[in-house]
């Protein structure tokens, strides 16, 4: 069934002024695929059919349901049914409310006039499933700039969805942002979309609020979108939490999650945000559907009840109570690492050289004295069973281990620096 030709799939598909006024939209329909066009522009029936018939079923008590794709009335209680594509409404609902408390988003130029609500809030199968889907969208046949220091993942998720990933030195040696530099590498690269991440995974970095405002200004002279992958983005240690969609919401897509924040991350629930209806109310939609169906009612009706009590705080005018326990609790625990780390004269690396700004693990420099690679280090310390680290090379960080404090409680980490001094000890007696 093709879209009617007054619908608003068909008027986008022949480039409309109205379409044209949203970068966000102008920019996907034109990287992505065919395929992917019909996808979103098609009006698919089952669910069509399955929300009308849960209306008029409520409503009704004698209507009979034979639309159902799923086994019902066996064992009620242990039952669990399927959820829209685009996820629980009451969630959508209260995600969006609560970025709009925690990042300011009530009258700011580019977003509805109250902040978010569900309809610029999809939920997602954990923000990886997120990514994957924005960039089908985005990256097709086009060069995805990525900021180093990077998640691993990144490449692999932009090569999958036929794109090309290229690292963008966003940063000087003096760790400011040479904006003129990446101007030109992005023209001479022809990069379409550039994927950032804020605070930084592996690193705990952040931008400033000018530096926001600049790739904000550099965005839209080269008619760039920015994926904003804004997991950790209120475990901050410094200053107020800032989100990409304040400083360019007419051309930011982001995607985050409950994992890191609210501990929860076998729950595998994330979130696509955009100030364009359109495209999270409509568009991901579809493309969950033709991914995953839709998102974890369980993991969605737990992340419900915890953000109830979270929005409730801030409408009282309080911090939210929950993750600011967790973050006190993240902050203890990063102190902790970091006077480990310096004792043993590791250095911090990134641009916060005594504390991160945020997110959930530290990025430290080997000591001068130790010859091995971070790997070599990494293999040599589960070679001696004291403990395992990710290699900072892996980031696009070489000599660099990253250590995940958030998965230690403040006893492990104490353990952790014998088993640390034994590793060095037993390089420096090769050496």
């Amino acid at each position: 069934m093709m879209p009617d030709k007054n619908s608003p799939q068909s008027k986008l598909s022949k480039g409309t002024p109205e379409y044209k006024k949203a970068p966000l939209l102008d920019r996907a329909w034109t990287y992505m695929p065919e395929g992917i066009r019909q996808t979103i522009s098609l009006e698919p029936i089952i669910p069509a059919i399955a929300a009308k018939a849960k209306i008029i079923a409520a409503q009704n008590p004698d209507f009979i349901r034979s639309d159902q794709g799923q086994i019902v009335g066996i064992f009620p209680e242990k039952e669990i049914y399927y959820g829209p594509s685009s996820g629980l409404e009451e969630l959508r609902e209260l995600v969006g409310q609560f970025w709009t408390f925690a990042y300011r988003l009530k009258n700011k130029e580019g977003l509805p006039f109250n902040g978010l609500s569900k309809k610029n809030v999809a939920i997602v199968s954990g923000a990886t499933e997120g990514l994957a889907i924005v960039m089908h969208l985005f990256a097709f046949n086009q060069n995805v700039g990525l900021m180093p220091l990077y998640w691993s993942n990144y490449k692999g998720i932009i090569l999958n969805a036929g794109g090309n990933p290229i690292v963008v030195k966003l940063f000087n040696k003096n760790y400011n942002i040479d904006f003129k530099n990446v101007e030109q590498i992005i023209r001479k690269n022809k990069i379409t979309s550039l994927l950032i991440n804020f605070p930084n995974n592996p690193s705990g970095d952040v931008l400033t609020d000018e530096e926001l405002r600049k790739l904000a200004d550099l965005a839209r002279r080269l008619n760039l979108i920015i994926i904003s992958d804004e997991v950790y983005n209120f475990i901050r240690y410094k200053g107020e939490p800032q989100s990409m969609l304040s400083f360019a919401p007419e051309r930011t897509v982001v995607v985050s999650s409950a994992s890191k924040e609210y501990l929860i991350p076998g729950a595998r629930v994330g979130y696509i945000i955009a100030a364009e209806e359109m495209f999270t109310n409509s568009w991901i939609p579809k493309m969950i559907r033709s991914f995953s169906s839709s998102p974890n009612v369980l993991g969605q009706r737990i992340l419900a009840d915890i953000l109830k009590d979270e929005v409730k705080d801030f409408e009282e005018d309080r911090s939210p109570r929950i993750i600011s326990e967790i973050k006190k609790e993240l902050r203890t625990r990063c102190e902790l690492m970091i006077s480990i780390l310096k004792e043993k004269e590791f250095e911090l690396a990134g641009r916060d050289k005594n504390f991160p700004s945020g997110a959930i693990s530290v990025l430290a420099r080997l000591p001068k004295d130790i010859k091995l690679d971070d790997k070599a280090l990494v293999e040599k310390a589960m070679e001696l069973k004291k403990f395992s680290a990710v290699p900072g090379s892996v980031f696009g960080a070489p000599r660099c281990i990253r250590l995940g404090y958030a998965g230690m409680t403040q006893e492990t980490i104490k353990k952790f620096a014998e088993n640390l001094q034994d590793v060095l000890d037993s390089i420096r007696k090769k050496s």
